[in-house]
């Protein structure tokens, strides 16, 4: 790929700024690419040669609550990843790639959005006769098993349960079919122009796609629900139902960066690894978008500290 000059990253920067502005409510969105990927837990020496699709990322400062859009303060270039990179200006942003378990972010806004989370549910998937996805991530569901739609959405988000995920979408609009219609309504809503949703939990990758800029615009509303974050923001929970199932955060970025407080790991082998980021300091907030990126965590670490290092937003 050749390298691209300042100026035009900046004319892309601006594009971009012009597109996320346009209300009093609606922060400043900045998108830059990096290249994409690393699994829920595995430790970069670990991870697997990285799949044939390109790399795509994007990266949003969101000031809060001041709607204008950060500064540059220093000259400081982005980092660069393990393939390409181009941040805070169009390279890849709006490439369509299939996203993996960060659908899951969508599939729990629904939840949330149209769900009491305290009502109870009878679970009819059952994880080990595999309805999902062999070698799926899942929370430990059985049929019969009793659990609030809130350790649903704890199943689900925490350790990427794709039976969690299944019986969300059962609960909430009595098939998968239905929740999948609503959540490409969600996607329309959203503006969400470069996605399109074929299942609840992100493990189909033929005929579903999204792109990091849209996966950006996902994550911020998805953060601006108090649900949302009480649960991406946990590093453990306890399902407290017709029996106990502890869960764990997959997102190798809680406790270990300052500040992060969400969002979702994913991973398939046709997708590779997918990350959505957010770390919030001095009540300013930054998403970072991966996908396809073999190195997820160490790159989300560097476009954090590169974002905060670089940009200070107008008081």
């Amino acid at each position: 790929m050749p390298r691209i000059t300042i100026a035009a990253a900046m004319l892309a920067a601006v594009a971009l700024l012009a597109v996320a502005c346009g209300g009093p409510e609606k922060p400043a969105l900045q998108a830059p690419v990096l290249p994409a990927t690393n699994v829920d837990a595995t430790p970069p020496s670990a991870m697997p040669t990285p799949t044939s699709i390109a790399p795509a990322a994007a990266a949003i400062a969101q000031p809060a609550p001041v709607p204008r859009p950060p500064v540059a303060t220093r000259p400081d270039p982005a980092p660069a990843g393990g393939a390409v990179a181009a941040v805070l200006f169009g390279v890849n942003e709006r490439l369509r790639l299939p996203p993996a378990s960060l659908v899951k972010i969508a599939t729990a806004v629904l939840a949330i959005e149209q769900g009491d989370l305290d009502r109870p549910v009878v679970v009819d998937v059952d994880a080990w006769t595999m309805e999902v996805e062999a070698d799926s991530s899942v929370m430990g569901l059985g049929a019969g098993d009793r659990f609030t739609l809130r350790d649903l959405l704890y199943g689900m988000l925490l350790p990427s349960g794709s039976d969690a995920a299944v019986a969300i979408a059962r609960a909430v609009a009595g098939d998968e079919t239905e929740f999948v219609a609503q959540l490409n309504a969600l996607a329309a809503r959203l503006g969400l122009t470069g996605t399109r949703f074929a299942d609840v939990d992100g493990l189909a990758d033929a005929g579903q796609n999204s792109t990091a800029y849209d996966l950006a615009l996902l994550g911020r509303y998805a953060m601006s629900l108090a649900a949302f974050r009480e649960v991406v923001s946990a590093e453990r929970w306890v399902a407290r139902g017709s029996r106990d199932i502890e869960l764990l955060n997959t997102n190798p970025l809680l406790g270990y960066t300052d500040g992060v407080d969400g969002v979702k790991t994913g991973f398939t082998d046709g997708a590779g690894r997918t990350f959505v980021a957010s770390a919030t300091r001095n009540g300013h907030q930054v998403f970072v978008v991966l996908l396809n990126d073999p190195y997820r965590a160490r790159d989300a670490i560097a476009l954090i500290e590169w974002a905060f290092a670089t940009y200070s937003w107008p008081q």
